[in-house]
Protein backbone atom coordinates (compact mmCIF):
# COMPACT_ATOMS: atom_id res chain seq x y z
CA UNK A 1 0.00 0.00 0.00
CA UNK A 2 2.85 2.36 0.88
CA UNK A 3 4.44 1.96 -2.55
CA UNK A 4 1.10 2.55 -4.30
CA UNK A 5 0.60 5.80 -2.40
CA UNK A 6 4.14 6.99 -3.20
CA UNK A 7 3.61 6.17 -6.87
CA UNK A 8 0.39 8.23 -6.90
CA UNK A 9 2.26 11.27 -5.56
CA UNK A 10 4.89 10.88 -8.29
CA UNK A 11 2.51 10.14 -11.17
CA UNK A 12 1.74 13.76 -12.22
CA UNK A 13 5.47 14.21 -12.97
CA UNK A 14 6.30 10.82 -14.51
CA UNK A 15 6.10 11.90 -18.17
CA UNK A 16 5.46 14.89 -20.42
CA UNK A 17 1.80 14.02 -20.94
CA UNK A 18 1.08 13.97 -17.20
CA UNK A 19 2.96 17.25 -16.69
CA UNK A 20 0.91 18.82 -19.50
CA UNK A 21 -2.30 17.64 -17.81
CA UNK A 22 -1.12 19.21 -14.54
CA UNK A 23 -0.32 22.53 -16.24
CA UNK A 24 -3.63 22.71 -18.12
CA UNK A 25 -5.62 21.73 -15.04
CA UNK A 26 -3.70 24.19 -12.87
CA UNK A 27 -4.38 27.09 -15.24
CA UNK A 28 -8.10 26.29 -15.55
CA UNK A 29 -8.44 25.88 -11.77
CA UNK A 30 -7.32 29.50 -11.31
CA UNK A 31 -10.51 30.87 -12.90
CA UNK A 32 -13.87 30.77 -11.10
CA UNK A 33 -16.65 28.85 -12.89
CA UNK A 34 -14.15 27.57 -15.47
CA UNK A 35 -12.61 25.52 -12.65
CA UNK A 36 -15.70 23.30 -12.82
CA UNK A 37 -14.04 21.90 -15.96
CA UNK A 38 -10.90 20.87 -14.06
CA UNK A 39 -13.05 19.41 -11.26
CA UNK A 40 -15.03 17.54 -13.91
CA UNK A 41 -11.79 16.22 -15.38
CA UNK A 42 -10.82 14.77 -12.01
CA UNK A 43 -14.28 13.29 -11.55
CA UNK A 44 -14.26 11.73 -15.01
CA UNK A 45 -10.78 10.32 -14.43
CA UNK A 46 -11.92 8.77 -11.15
CA UNK A 47 -15.07 7.37 -12.76
CA UNK A 48 -13.04 5.70 -15.51
CA UNK A 49 -10.73 4.18 -12.88
CA UNK A 50 -13.72 2.82 -10.95
CA UNK A 51 -15.09 1.32 -14.17
CA UNK A 52 -11.60 0.01 -15.03
CA UNK A 53 -11.74 1.98 -18.25
CA UNK A 54 -8.13 2.63 -19.24
CA UNK A 55 -8.89 5.21 -21.95
CA UNK A 56 -7.42 8.62 -21.06
CA UNK A 57 -9.56 11.66 -20.30
CA UNK A 58 -8.96 14.44 -22.82
CA UNK A 59 -9.60 18.11 -22.16
CA UNK A 60 -10.95 18.89 -25.62
CA UNK A 61 -13.09 15.77 -25.97
CA UNK A 62 -16.23 16.97 -24.19
CA UNK A 63 -15.84 20.33 -22.45
CA UNK A 64 -19.57 20.56 -21.73
CA UNK A 65 -19.59 17.09 -20.15
CA UNK A 66 -16.59 17.94 -17.96
CA UNK A 67 -18.22 21.20 -16.88
CA UNK A 68 -21.51 19.49 -15.92
CA UNK A 69 -19.68 16.74 -14.04
CA UNK A 70 -17.65 19.36 -12.17
CA UNK A 71 -20.77 21.39 -11.37
CA UNK A 72 -22.54 18.42 -9.80
CA UNK A 73 -19.41 17.46 -7.85
CA UNK A 74 -19.22 21.04 -6.58
CA UNK A 75 -22.86 20.85 -5.45
CA UNK A 76 -22.10 17.65 -3.53
CA UNK A 77 -19.01 19.18 -1.89
CA UNK A 78 -20.90 22.32 -0.87
CA UNK A 79 -23.81 20.27 0.49
CA UNK A 80 -21.47 18.39 2.84
CA UNK A 81 -19.36 21.39 3.85
CA UNK A 82 -22.07 24.04 4.20
CA UNK A 83 -23.00 23.33 7.83
CA UNK A 84 -19.38 23.17 9.12
CA UNK A 85 -18.48 26.43 7.36
CA UNK A 86 -21.68 28.10 8.55
CA UNK A 87 -20.94 27.10 12.16
CA UNK A 88 -17.39 28.46 11.92
CA UNK A 89 -18.61 31.66 10.27
CA UNK A 90 -21.15 32.23 13.05
CA UNK A 91 -18.52 31.41 15.67
CA UNK A 92 -16.11 33.91 14.16
CA UNK A 93 -18.81 36.57 14.04
CA UNK A 94 -19.63 36.09 17.72
CA UNK A 95 -15.97 36.22 18.73
CA UNK A 96 -14.96 39.22 16.62
CA UNK A 97 -18.11 41.33 16.63
CA UNK A 98 -20.58 40.69 19.40
CA UNK A 99 -17.98 39.93 22.07
CA UNK A 100 -16.33 43.32 21.56
CA UNK A 101 -12.93 41.61 21.74
CA UNK A 102 -13.47 40.55 25.37
CA UNK A 103 -12.15 37.03 25.95
CA UNK A 104 -14.33 36.55 29.04
CA UNK A 105 -17.44 37.62 27.18
CA UNK A 106 -20.34 35.14 26.94
CA UNK A 107 -20.47 35.79 23.19
CA UNK A 108 -16.77 34.92 22.88
CA UNK A 109 -17.37 31.64 24.72
CA UNK A 110 -20.34 30.83 22.49
CA UNK A 111 -18.23 31.62 19.45
CA UNK A 112 -15.56 29.18 20.63
CA UNK A 113 -18.20 26.46 21.05
CA UNK A 114 -19.53 27.07 17.54
CA UNK A 115 -16.00 26.99 16.12
CA UNK A 116 -15.33 23.68 17.88
CA UNK A 117 -18.59 22.22 16.54
CA UNK A 118 -17.68 23.53 13.10
CA UNK A 119 -14.27 21.83 13.15
CA UNK A 120 -15.77 18.54 14.39
CA UNK A 121 -18.51 18.51 11.74
CA UNK A 122 -15.94 19.49 9.09
CA UNK A 123 -13.73 16.51 9.95
CA UNK A 124 -16.77 14.21 9.88
CA UNK A 125 -17.91 15.60 6.52
CA UNK A 126 -14.42 15.23 5.06
CA UNK A 127 -14.31 11.63 6.27
CA UNK A 128 -17.39 10.69 4.23
CA UNK A 129 -16.71 12.86 1.18
CA UNK A 130 -14.11 10.73 -0.67
CA UNK A 131 -16.31 7.64 -0.95
CA UNK A 132 -19.39 9.82 -1.34
CA UNK A 133 -17.91 11.06 -4.61
CA UNK A 134 -16.90 7.52 -5.60
CA UNK A 135 -20.39 6.12 -4.97
CA UNK A 136 -21.96 9.00 -6.89
CA UNK A 137 -19.72 8.35 -9.88
CA UNK A 138 -20.11 4.57 -9.70
CA UNK A 139 -23.90 4.90 -9.75
CA UNK A 140 -23.84 6.78 -13.05
CA UNK A 141 -24.07 10.31 -11.69
CA UNK A 142 -27.27 9.85 -9.66
CA UNK A 143 -26.93 12.72 -7.21
CA UNK A 144 -29.33 11.08 -4.75
CA UNK A 145 -26.68 8.37 -4.19
CA UNK A 146 -24.33 11.02 -2.79
CA UNK A 147 -26.60 11.28 0.25
CA UNK A 148 -27.22 7.55 0.83
CA UNK A 149 -25.09 7.35 3.97
CA UNK A 150 -25.84 3.67 4.50
CA UNK A 151 -24.47 2.81 1.06
CA UNK A 152 -21.41 5.01 1.60
CA UNK A 153 -20.72 3.49 5.04
CA UNK A 154 -21.00 -0.03 3.61
CA UNK A 155 -18.24 0.83 1.13
CA UNK A 156 -16.10 2.38 3.87
CA UNK A 157 -16.44 -0.64 6.18
CA UNK A 158 -15.17 -2.92 3.41
CA UNK A 159 -11.76 -1.19 3.59
CA UNK A 160 -12.10 0.81 6.81
CA UNK A 161 -8.42 0.52 7.85
CA UNK A 162 -7.06 1.58 4.47
CA UNK A 163 -9.74 4.24 4.10
CA UNK A 164 -8.91 5.84 7.44
CA UNK A 165 -5.21 5.95 6.51
CA UNK A 166 -6.11 7.56 3.17
CA UNK A 167 -8.37 10.06 4.96
CA UNK A 168 -5.50 11.16 7.20
CA UNK A 169 -3.20 11.46 4.17
CA UNK A 170 -5.77 13.62 2.36
CA UNK A 171 -6.24 15.88 5.40
CA UNK A 172 -2.46 16.25 5.75
CA UNK A 173 -2.06 16.98 2.04
CA UNK A 174 -4.70 19.72 2.13
CA UNK A 175 -3.28 21.29 5.30
CA UNK A 176 0.21 21.39 3.78
CA UNK A 177 -1.15 22.92 0.56
CA UNK A 178 -3.05 25.64 2.41
CA UNK A 179 0.02 26.37 4.55
CA UNK A 180 2.24 26.66 1.46
CA UNK A 181 -0.17 29.06 -0.23
CA UNK A 182 -1.08 31.30 2.69
CA UNK A 183 1.89 31.09 5.06
CA UNK A 184 5.01 30.66 2.93
CA UNK A 185 4.18 32.85 -0.09
CA UNK A 186 3.13 36.42 -0.71
CA UNK A 187 -0.44 36.83 -1.93
CA UNK A 188 0.51 37.17 -5.62
CA UNK A 189 2.63 34.00 -5.74
CA UNK A 190 0.06 32.15 -3.63
CA UNK A 191 -2.74 33.16 -5.98
CA UNK A 192 -0.84 32.19 -9.14
CA UNK A 193 0.30 28.83 -7.79
CA UNK A 194 -2.89 27.88 -5.94
CA UNK A 195 -4.54 26.43 -9.04
CA UNK A 196 -1.58 24.14 -9.74
CA UNK A 197 -1.25 23.07 -6.11
CA UNK A 198 -4.94 22.24 -5.66
CA UNK A 199 -5.19 20.49 -9.02
CA UNK A 200 -2.14 18.42 -8.08
CA UNK A 201 -3.89 17.57 -4.81
CA UNK A 202 -6.93 16.52 -6.84
CA UNK A 203 -4.85 14.24 -9.05
CA UNK A 204 -3.26 12.62 -6.00
CA UNK A 205 -6.59 12.16 -4.19
CA UNK A 206 -8.19 10.75 -7.35
CA UNK A 207 -5.30 8.33 -7.82
CA UNK A 208 -5.39 7.12 -4.22
CA UNK A 209 -9.17 6.59 -4.22
CA UNK A 210 -8.98 4.60 -7.44
CA UNK A 211 -6.60 2.20 -5.67
CA UNK A 212 -8.81 1.41 -2.65
CA UNK A 213 -12.43 1.94 -3.68
CA UNK A 214 -14.22 -1.45 -3.58
CA UNK A 215 -15.93 -1.66 -6.95
CA UNK A 216 -19.12 -3.62 -7.49
CA UNK A 217 -18.60 -7.38 -7.36
CA UNK A 218 -14.91 -6.83 -6.56
CA UNK A 219 -13.19 -7.68 -3.28
CA UNK A 220 -10.17 -5.53 -2.45
CA UNK A 221 -7.55 -6.31 0.16
CA UNK A 222 -4.45 -4.23 0.72
CA UNK A 223 -3.37 -5.98 3.91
Amino acid sequence: MKKKIIDVFKEPFTNRENVTILIIGGVITLFPVFNFISLGYLGTKLKKSIQQDKTPVKWDENIKGLFITGLFLFIILISYLLIPFLLMFLGGSLMLTLSGGKILSLFYFRGQILNLLGIITLLIALYFLPFTVCVYLEEGGDINMAFKLQKIMEKIFLVVKEYTIIYLIIIGLLIISVAIIFLFMNWIAGLLLSGFIFFYDGLVITGILSKIFPRKAVTISLL
